[in-house]
C-alpha cells in the first residue's frame, strides 16, 4: 500500500465485513470490535509489506483472521484458569438498538449458529466463514488457512454439510445451494 489514506479507505470499505467475520469467530461483540481495531493497527503498521500480486481485501482478512486466532488462543488459556462456577454462567449477549422481537430473533439465530459452528473444527469454521459468509474465493482462502486448494474446498464442503444438518432451514437457507 502506498499511502495511509489508501489503507484507511480500504479499511473503511471492509470494516463491517471484518466485524461480521470476527463476531462469527469470537461470538462476542466487544471482542469482535477489538479484533477489528487491532487488525487496523496491525495492517497500518505492516502496510509496507503488502505485495501487489495479492488482493488488498484478502490481505486485510488475513490480518483479521490472525488477530481472531490469537484472541481465541488467549481465551482458551484464560478459560482453563477460570473458576468452574464462573464458567457455568455463560456469555451475555450484547444489546441492540432494535425492538425486542428483532433482538430476540437475532439472539436466537446467533445462538443457533454459534452452537452449530461449535460442531466444526477450527479450520472448517474458518473455511466456511471466509468462503460462504465473506464470499472470498477458495483461491484466496486456501493460503490464509495454510492448506491446498483441494483441502480448502473439502473443509468448506464438510462444514456446510455439518451446518445444514445442525441448523433449521430458516437459518441454513443462505448456504444451502
Amino acid at each position: 500500500m502506498n499511502s495511509r489514506a489508501a489503507f484507511e479507505e480500504l479499511f473503511h470499505q471492509q470494516a463491517d465485513r471484518l466485524h461480521r467475520m470476527s463476531y462469527l469467530f469470537l461470538h462476542d461483540r466487544v471482542a469482535a470490535e477489538d479484533a477489528v481495531q487491532e487488525s487496523f493497527v496491525r495492517g497500518l503498521a505492516r502496510a509496507h509489506t503488502f505485495r501487489r500480486e495479492s488482493r488488498p481485501d484478502v490481505w486485510l482478512y488475513s490480518i483479521a483472521l490472525n488477530v481472531c486466532r490469537q484472541h481465541l488462543r488467549k481465551a482458551k488459556v484464560r478459560e482453563s484458569l477460570a473458576a468452574p462456577d464462573k464458567l457455568d454462567r455463560g456469555r451475555h449477549p450484547g444489546r441492540s438498538g432494535r425492538g425486542p422481537l428483532t433482538s430476540l430473533m437475532r439472539r436466537e439465530t446467533a445462538l443457533c449458529l454459534s452452537i452449530a459452528l461449535g460442531f466444526l473444527t477450527d479450520l472448517q469454521r474458518e473455511a466456511f466463514v471466509l468462503h460462504y459468509v465473506e464470499e472470498l474465493p477458495y483461491e484466496a482462502v486456501a493460503p490464509m488457512l495454510g492448506v491446498s486448494l483441494v483441502a480448502c474446498r473439502g473443509l468448506a464442503h464438510r462444514a456446510r454439510k455439518t451446518l445444514l444438518a445442525k441448523l433449521p432451514p430458516n437459518i441454513s437457507g443462505g448456504f444451502g445451494s
